[in-house]
């Protein structure tokens, strides 16, 4: 990752469709210009122009992946179906943010419940018409996908599709007044997976409706009602996807050898609804963003390599023995002279005494902040001045005071988990390929840990993943800011205009950063376990974005913190807590 000054900002904006009456766009008719106004990116437009050396150029140019929503020639719904309380909204929300960031699909989620009633079939069905002809679209939205939130509630509903006649009622529905595609996924779910049982009774309907015993009463009434979509050959006519208990398999028929179809198919054998976590991390600062300069393969500065001694702390106290809080401070020499008063003996700790906040790190007014240091929490580890690895922290104050000297010194405080509640959690570790990632994850340790099979986990294993690479510049790698607006100063006017779009010469886009990532998120969406990322800004910003929801036109302009963590810990119902960790050093 990197930063400089200059008049080309290093990392990117949104791209935007040029205007209809774009040259680009002359000579085509209106249906045609429809379907290809949005296959490219205005960072191009100045290309698509006659000019005195081709007079006749390429009208529209090749489309590529970041934009591949335009080829949905055809109006689409996804229904997804199942019995209650199998994930059917946390399915349609994850599907509707994979298509929409990573292919460009411009999808709208229509819930069932919120068109209840005696005219709510028919008030749908105008919402969805409402939504393919929005002329403020410019070509108009191709996809939609309808869920319920509440199944139960929905079950007269004919969008609920819970039995044949109802998914033959909505696809006729569909064809005949829309010209739309209907395409199910169903959503089958083991009885006896745990994970149902557990989510079944921590429900809110379950409070809703007395106690979870009566809410399973209800649902077994539902159970009744239900159909599967038959695989008997008589829903054949039906385009459909079968998710059974989530990523473990996947039945599909007439969809894999559609564009849609195929994409939707191969992401929902991978996301589950299960808590998940994620660490993402900047790689620590090298040697080429010290003198400013982007791209290149240039090791980690001394700040860098500090970071990366810091960054393993948190790894050994957060991600393998889950601490529940962890601050990284450094006290400067003038702190050091108050620190007896601000540390107490507790039982063979050190342990703080009052709140720190003159020694908060990072964005105080962050929210997300939380690498505070507070009252009773232990003091473990010692970073001493000038010293090239931390080490155990005295178990006494003196000790303390004696290691700490004059100062300054980095201390490591945490708050350990509870031990009657701890269980052992396996993690991962990736890391670009680039040697400043490499470096960022050397003083990692590895604890080989045996299960019950007789097999064995490597604690944080690394793996080097080529598609996590810095967005790669190009001709402009290993240049400052100043240096490629002086070779070519139209380039700062181009990727102002798109910095989404705008490619590097012989380089990489957003667009095509985004591209690569997409088997890494199809993998990071099947995991169960804690995976932790050490990246570049370009490609933290897309992940980060992807996995908050956040449209992916604003993601080149979303602030990252040098030297900072961020905890991501989803719920597995849509919900997500974000704490973010300054480690040091500034």
């Amino acid at each position: 990752a990197v930063g400089a000054s200059g008049a080309l900002p290093l990392h990117c904006d949104d791209a935007r469709r040029p205007p209809p009456q774009a040259d680009a766009a002359q000579g085509l008719s209106g249906a045609e210009d429809s379907e290809v106004e949005d296959a490219y990116v205005k960072s191009q437009v100045h290309l698509l122009k006659p000019s005195s050396h081709n007079p006749k150029p390429t009208m529209v140019p090749p489309p590529i992946e970041g934009l591949s929503g335009h080829h949905l020639r055809h109006r689409v719904v996804l229904a997804v179906v199942g019995l209650p309380l199998r994930g059917q909204a946390f399915i349609a929300h994850r599907l509707k943010n994979y298509l929409d960031f990573f292919h460009g699909a411009q999808s709208e989620l229509f819930n069932v419940n919120d068109y209840l009633g005696p005219n709510g079939d028919e008030e749908l069905l105008e919402a969805l018409r409402r939504h393919f002809e929005d002329a403020s679209s410019h070509h108009g939205h191709k996809h939609a996908i309808i869920y319920t939130t509440n199944a139960l509630q929905a079950a007269d509903a004919k969008w609920s599709g819970h039995s044949k006649s109802r998914r033959r009622w909505m696809k006729k529905a569909l064809e005949a007044e829309l010209g739309a595609e209907l395409h199910l996924v169903e959503i089958q779910v083991n009885e006896e997976l745990e994970h149902n049982l557990m989510y079944v009774k921590s429900h809110h309907l379950a409070e809703e409706f007395g106690d979870a015993d009566t809410l399973q009463s209800h649902l077994q009434s539902f159970r009744r009602r239900f159909v599967t979509i038959q695989e008997d050959g008589t829903e054949d006519y039906l385009q459909y996807i079968k998710v059974i208990d989530y990523n473990k398999k996947v039945v599909t028929n007439d969809m894999m050898q559609t564009f849609l179809g195929s994409r939707v198919a191969r992401f929902l054998g991978n996301v589950h609804p299960y808590r998940h976590t994620v660490y993402l991390s900047r790689i620590g600062e090298s040697e080429y963003v010290a003198l400013n300069k982007i791209g290149g393969d240039s090791p980690l500065s001394a700040k860098g390599r500090s970071y990366a001694l810091r960054l393993a702390e948190f790894a050994d106290a957060v991600v393998d023995k889950q601490a529940q809080a962890f601050a990284c401070v450094t006290v400067d020499a003038e702190q050091a002279k108050n620190l007896r008063r601000r540390l107490a003996n507790d039982d063979g700790h050190v342990v703080a005494v009052g709140s720190w906040e003159d020694t908060v790190a990072g964005d105080i007014d962050d929210e997300h902040n939380a690498g505070r240091v507070y009252e009773g929490m232990q003091l473990t580890r010692i970073l001493r001045d000038g010293a090239d690895a931390f080490e155990d922290a005295p178990s006494a104050v003196d000790g303390v005071l004696d290691a700490v000297g004059q100062g300054p010194v980095t201390l490591i405080f945490v708050e350990p988990t509870n031990p009657e509640t701890y269980t052992k959690v396996f993690a991962r570790l990736w890391t670009s390929a680039l040697q400043r990632a490499t470096q960022s994850v050397a003083f990692f340790k590895h604890p080989v840990i045996r299960v019950e099979d007789g097999k064995v986990w490597e604690q944080l294993g690394h793996r080097e993943y080529r598609n996590l690479n810095e967005q790669y510049a190009g001709e402009y790698e290993g240049l400052t800011g100043e240096e490629i607006a002086l070779r070519q100063p139209e380039e700062a006017e181009l990727r102002a205009k798109d910095k989404l779009g705008y490619r590097y010469p012989r380089g990489e886009s957003y667009y095509d950063v985004i591209a690569r990532l997409d088997d890494a998120i199809q993998q990071l969406e099947s995991y169960q376990e804690p995976v932790m990322i050490v990246a570049h800004l370009p490609v933290l910003r897309l992940l980060y974005a992807y996995m908050l929801g956040i449209p992916r036109e604003q993601a080149p302009d979303l602030k990252i913190q040098d030297h900072t963590v961020l905890h991501l810990d989803y719920d597995g119902r849509g919900n997500l807590r974000e704490r973010r960790y300054f480690l040091g050093p500034e």
